[in-house]
């Protein structure tokens, strides 16, 4: 019995010595990067229609006048001066009246600060129809924080959900304006650069 308790001890400790000297292990740790390239997307319209809304027609009762009639037909009198008409629903005094054009463009991207400029130009200031000008002056850009020709703002990633948009304002002077109808001609340029 003897005999048999020291076989089975043997045989349990080759055992365990034959499974120790055959596992062997080794391991290593890498390290991982990614580089992303700069990229940026700008969302822009191609054309803006501006829509202005007024009365098609209004009438303002200036009262009664009293004038002077002779038998030639020549009168004289009191008769409407331009500086103390009534005021109509509709007034332009001659100064600009400034557009605030809303989520009008909207950039996305990846750049090493994370930002993008962004900046307009006006290639063209006029629109015109025929003789009837307006003037379009001071343009700016807009992300709801800031507003210039030139802004810096945050490009948020490249997801489309998360892509910032802006806002363009714009002053239109109306003081050489004389027709009804389509005025048009003029352009502007915006530009997204990575930063």
């Amino acid at each position: 019995m003897t005999q048999i308790k020291n076989i089975i001890i043997a045989v349990a400790i080759l055992t365990g010595l034959s499974s120790q000297a055959l596992a062997a292990s080794a391991s290593g740790t890498t390290n991982v990067s990614v580089r992303v390239p700069e990229f940026i997307v700008l969302h822009y319209f191609s054309a803006i229609t501006m829509n202005f809304d007024a009365p098609a027609a209004e009438s303002l009762n200036e009262g009664s006048d009293d004038v002077n009639a002779d038998w030639n037909g020549a009168t004289d009198g009191n008769g409407l001066d331009a500086q103390s008409l009534m005021s109509a629903s509709l007034e332009l005094d001659g100064t600009a009246t400034t557009v605030k054009l809303q989520n009008v463009w909207a950039v996305r991207g990846f750049s090493t600060s994370g930002n993008a400029k962004i900046t307009i130009t006006a290639a063209n200031d006029t629109m015109s129809n025929g003789d009837s000008r307006i003037k379009v002056s001071n343009i700016k850009v807009s992300d709801g924080a800031q507003s210039g020709s030139s802004i810096t703002t945050k490009l948020n990633g490249i997801a489309k959900d998360r892509a910032t948009t802006g806002g363009i304002e714009m002053d239109l002077d109306f003081s050489n304006t004389t027709r009804a109808g389509s005025h048009t001609g003029a352009q502007y340029t915006i530009t997204a650069t990575t930063i």
